[in-house]
């Protein structure tokens, strides 16, 4: 008696899978979206976060993804986000200020950029296209 096994879902065209990662861990950083490296990066230069073991502080204003930490509460290009000064809670806020102030608001400058989506849920889960 045989039984017949059907693929994972990650083993089909076209389905999402999900891959663990830990951004407490290692934060809030950003990685080349394109096959142009970035040029022009944001001044002054500042962490995102005030975690001691978060050191990135160079932040690109072109041709790249930014993946924001849960624990992110700055933004890398103005100072005019958050200026109640919380510390929690402020990742899914920044994600959208960065998007609708920067990237929609001056695409000339912020146009290739690319802001990732947020952790989904308590696990540190987010989904990558297979």
């Amino acid at each position: 008696m045989s039984t017949s096994q059907s693929p994972s879902a990650g083993d089909m065209p076209g389905t999402t899978t999900y891959i663990n990662i830990d951004l407490m861990t290692q934060g809030s950083y950003w990685r080349p979206n394109d096959i142009y490296q970035p040029q022009i990066w944001a001044e002054p230069r500042k962490p995102l976060c005030d975690c001691p073991s978060h050191n990135e502080r160079q932040w690109p204003l072109q041709f790249a993804e930014l993946i924001i930490a849960p624990c992110t509460f700055r933004c890398p290009f103005c100072n005019g986000f958050n200026k109640a000064g919380k510390i929690r809670l402020m990742a899914s806020n920044l994600r959208r200020h960065i998007n609708k102030t920067h990237i929609e608001g001056h695409p000339a400058r912020f146009g290739t950029l690319v802001v990732a989506a947020g952790v989904i849920g308590s696990q540190g889960v987010i989904p990558r296209s297979a």
